[in-house]
């Protein structure tokens, strides 16, 4: 394709301020592009003075009922419009060729909830590629490059690995067989999880995430047994649900994973779980930065310096 060569650039081309003019054209209400910049309604009245200082004349006549263009304004505006809505159109356009050229590979472990499902159905189609993790090596698949990013249960506190995001504090659940005689109204004493059989995690994942996510101890200081391992959610589940045992796992994987044939029991004394988006910083995907920005926008942040996440 033949590109024609660029025209001499223009002195001082106040493009924020025509960004503004812009919309201000379609809305006509200084509080709604100001809601639609991102900025105050100050800053919007701001740019418009500035604009019309560097024209030399008003584009807008404003009373406190309304907003109308002048003869001049409606003139810059049959130019201007147009040209900011191709700019924007061909920045979409670059932005998803690029995406689906190299997608994003994005692993998650047991289920993708629906804030992230909802996350990535706003991105171009093909901009990410869903790869599930398996419930203890929730870090080989990123250290190996298989992966660009992860959605995995906290801890993470490998040295080559980033967490670029903490959300979805869950209460901590136990599965057991739906005929099993355990708990109460108000869920299952961690003390009773001490008498009870569990299924705990089978795979290369680091030992203080295994102790995280499969705790040894109640907090009086009972041991918890663990006479069964599994390599998914999935496996555990139907370990417990055909030997009797039980599976720790949090509170919205067990409206993901509702079997007849077991019930799920809040366990109030364990720590809560939570789920991290992981990067290895020596590779990091052109598309992270965008997709960590809409997910933190959609999902409910967990302060870095909070606790780390006890079962699933």
């Amino acid at each position: 394709m033949d590109v024609p060569a660029p025209a001499p650039p223009l002195a001082e081309l106040p493009l924020q301020e025509l960004e503004c003019f812009s919309v201000l054209v379609h809305l006509l209400h200084f509080g709604r592009t100001a809601e639609r910049l991102g900025v105050s309604q100050g800053r919007v009245s701001q740019l418009v003075k500035r604009l019309e200082r560097r024209v030399g004349a008003e584009l807008f006549h404003r009373t406190s009922r309304r907003v109308e263009l002048t003869e001049l304004g409606r003139g810059l505006a049959e130019q201007v419009v147009p040209a900011f809505e191709q700019l924007r159109e061909g920045y979409r356009t670059a932005r998803a060729r690029a995406a689906t050229a190299a997608p994003l590979r994005l692993g998650f472990q047991c289920a993708v909830y629906e804030p992230v499902a909802r996350t990535i159905a706003g991105l171009p189609e093909g901009a990410v590629q869903l790869v599930e993790l398996p419930w203890a090596d929730p870090f080989s698949h990123l250290a190996r490059g298989e992966v660009d990013l992860a959605i995995v249960l906290a801890p993470c506190r490998e040295p080559e690995l980033e967490v670029l995001l903490r959300f979805s504090r869950q209460q901590v659940y136990v599965a057991v067989p739906a005929g099993r005689p355990l708990g109460g109204p108000a869920g299952v004493s961690a003390e009773e999880l001490a008498g009870l059989p569990l299924v705990e995690p089978r795979g290369p994942a680091p030992e203080y995430w295994r102790r995280a996510n499969a705790p040894r101890r109640t907090p009086s200081g009972r041991e918890l047994h663990y006479p069964a391992g599994a390599a998914t959610v999935q496996e555990g589940l139907t370990i417990a649900a055909a030997t009797g045992r039980g599976l720790l796992l949090c509170e919205r994987s067990t409206t993901y994973l509702h079997r007849p044939d077991l019930r799920f029991l809040p366990v109030p004394e364990l720590a809560a779980s939570t789920l991290e988006v992981v990067q290895d910083g020596r590779r990091p995907h052109p598309s992270t930065a965008g997709l960590v920005e809409l997910l933190d926008r959609n999902v409910d942040r967990v302060p870095v310096s909070a606790g780390a996440g006890t079962g699933r």
